[in-house]
This record gives structure tokens, C-alpha cells and sequence, in this order.
């Protein structure tokens, strides 16, 4: 296909790239090889789940730095990828209790938090993106796409240029927003694996005329054959027909993106 801007685009992201899931990063790695991706952007995690350290790991670091035959476009995601405080009382109800519930098994760690809280992650979390990949992060994206009205602002005024959720990719710096659907899998339960299998494609099919679309992983899609023969499947009935795309490629002013 050849590239334009008027080109429809496809954005693939690998989520949660973490020591905690090295092995599975390489499984990752070897699928996106076999399907020739060119493009793709891998989200850090400075410390999954409080307990692994993306820059004091000995090797991840290296790993984040490696060559690859493909171009890797590294974001923020997040800080422990956990809820703190956990989910409960002090979480709140409403809406947000909801997407907690249905969304995200305790892992919706900005859309609880103050401003302080924020940006005290964000800071930190930027200190170890550079101490893993010697750059500071342009973008950022919230554990589960999940987030509160001020983290825009935050991530405005520290420098970051994007950001997204569920249903939109944003220039913080402008304001400006891209209608963007994705695609995602969960093996998170029985019917949420099951789900997806069938969900997944149907999605690619509802969305095949959306100028922008994307495709988002997780390691743990990656210890399920079933999940993995669906990613492939997906992803090669969208790749000749979309040119592969890093959020610096989109067109975000109004009409941008048709």
C-alpha cells in the first residue's frame, strides 16, 4: 500500500513492558517478526505491580535499548500498573466504580488519584523511562486507558505530546483528538478469553473503514495459543490494507485522519 496522509492507519502497541514479563516480551517479539510489523509502540512499566523495576532490573534496560528489525516507539504506562489505594471505599463509586469493576481487575492506577498523586508517578516513572532508554518519554498511556480529568493538564505541562483512552488518541500540547477504536484481547478469565476469540475479528470487521485504528497486546496474551492464533489472524487481515503508524505519524487536526 502506498503511505499518504490520507492513507488509513493502523496502530499497534505492545502494553506492560516490565521484567515481570521478559519471557513473554520475547514470545511477542517472535510474532511480530513472523507477521512483518514495521512499526509498534511498547509501553513501559517503571515498577509492575510495586515489586519489578524496570531500571534497576540487570538486563531489562538492555532490552529496551536493543536493535530490532522493526521500529519501536516507547511510552509511559503508568507507574506500578496497580490501584493505590486499592479498589474500594476510597476508590469511589459511581461510573468510575463501574469501569473498575468491568474494565480492569484493579489495575485503573490513574483514575483515582489527585493531581499531587499524579504527578509525583509521573515524575518518577519519567526518571526511570530515561534510566531504561536514556530519552525522556513523549507519550504516556494510563493502565487500562483509564484516567481523571487532571492528568491531561499534568502531562501537558511536563512535556508530553500524547496520550489516549479506549476510544480517542489526544495531543495533550494542542487539545486536539483523533477518533481511534481498538482492538484488544483478554484472557483474564474463561469467558473473557473465549470472548475475545470471537469478538476480536467481529470488531476488525465493524471498524475494517475507520481511519485509524488499533491493535493493542498484552504479555499475557502470549501464554495462550488460542489468543495468539487470533492476534495473527486480526492483524494480517488489517496490515495490507493500512499503513503502520506511531502517534508522532498521525494527522491530528480537524479532518486529519480521513
Amino acid at each position: 500500500m502506498t503511505a499518504g496522509a490520507s492513507a488509513r492507519k493502523l496502530v499497534i502497541s505492545l502494553h506492560d513492558a516490565t521484567p515481570f514479563h521478559l519471557d513473554r516480551l520475547r514470545k511477542a517479539e517472535a510474532v511480530f517478526l513472523e507477521l512483518g510489523i514495521s512499526k509498534i509502540t511498547y509501553l513501559l512499566v517503571p515498577e509492575y505491580h510495586g515489586g519489578y523495576p524496570s531500571a534497576g532490573h540487570p538486563g531489562f534496560p538492555g532490552f529496551c535499548r536493543e536493535a530490532r528489525p522493526f521500529a519501536v516507539d516507547w511510552h509511559l504506562h503508568g507507574y506500578h500498573h496497580l490501584e493505590s489505594p486499592p479498589q474500594g471505599e476510597a476508590a469511589g463509586g459511581g461510573l468510575d466504580g463501574l469501569k473498575r469493576r468491568f474494565m480492569t481487575a484493579g489495575e485503573g492506577e490513574f483514575l483515582a488519584l489527585d493531581p499531587q498523586a499524579q504527578r509525583r508517578k509521573l515524575e518518577d516513572g519519567r526518571d526511570s523511562f530515561r534510566r531504561c532508554l536514556g530519552t525522556d518519554p513523549l507519550g504516556f498511556v494510563a493502565p487500562a486507558w483509564l484516567f481523571n480529568a487532571a492528568l491531561p493538564p499534568l502531562l501537558r505541562e511536563m512535556g508530553f505530546r500524547y496520550t489516549e483512552d479506549h476510544r480517542r488518541m489526544y495531543r495533550v500540547d494542542t487539545g486536539a483528538r483523533l477518533e481511534s477504536p481498538v482492538i484488544t484481547w483478554a484472557t483474564r478469565t474463561f469467558l473473557r478469553k473465549y470472548g475475545s476469540l470471537i469478538v476480536c475479528p467481529a470488531l476488525a470487521r465493524i471498524w475494517a473503514k475507520a481511519p485509524v485504528l488499533r491493535v493493542a497486546m498484552h504479555p499475557f496474551d502470549f501464554d495462550h495459543p488460542s489468543t495468539v492464533a487470533s492476534i495473527k489472524s486480526v492483524l494480517r487481515g488489517l496490515m495490507p490494507g493500512r499503513e503502520q503508524a506511531f502517534s508522532s505519524d498521525l494527522d491530528f487536526s480537524p479532518g486529519g485522519a480521513s
